[in-house]
């Protein structure tokens, strides 16, 4: 370790998700594409009873001013070869219920058409899993996955 290097503390998956969160944050940030990009968006779910928390933090949320429609965008840095094929459901589920939370809250309280997405670092390598994982999100819990490998392309 180098002497101005701090050791961190933070578990390894916890670091690759920050470290996964910036750079596409940072990437997206840096995209001249004339909306309103905002980056760690917090957001109030006080006037929504069936929610218990009190607010959350969108990743990258996306709006151009007059128009009816936001974009959430969730990243997480989930590396789909290392779950255990019982949990694969239960970690889309989970995700699924954090876009959410988003989602109803702009169109319940706001009245806003919401695009959302999900965005992977890149697709498994084991056969028929990025298939399964595709699938399994859109069709049991309606949100589309996008590996960011790609988007990149």
């Amino acid at each position: 370790m180098k002497l101005n290097e701090k050791k961190s503390c933070e578990p390894l998956p916890l670091r690759r998700g920050k470290e996964f969160q910036k750079k596409v944050q940072t990437d997206y940030k840096n995209s001249k594409d004339g909306r309103f990009t905002f980056i760690e968006k917090h957001v109030s779910f006080e006037k929504m009873k069936s929610v218990k928390q009190k607010f959350g933090r969108m990743d990258i949320f996306v709006y151009e001013s007059g128009d009816d429609y936001v974009t959430i965008m969730e990243l997480k840095a989930t590396d789909w070869d290392k779950i255990k094929e019982k949990n694969i459901k239960r970690n889309l589920y989970r995700h699924s219920n954090q876009l959410y939370r988003y989602i109803d809250k702009f169109m319940e309280i706001d009245n806003k058409n919401v695009c959302l997405a999900m965005i992977y670092p890149e697709p498994p390598k084991k056969t028929g899993l990025r298939d399964f994982i595709e699938k399994c999100a859109m069709d049991e819990y309606s949100f589309p996955v996008y590996w960011y490998s790609e988007l990149q392309e």
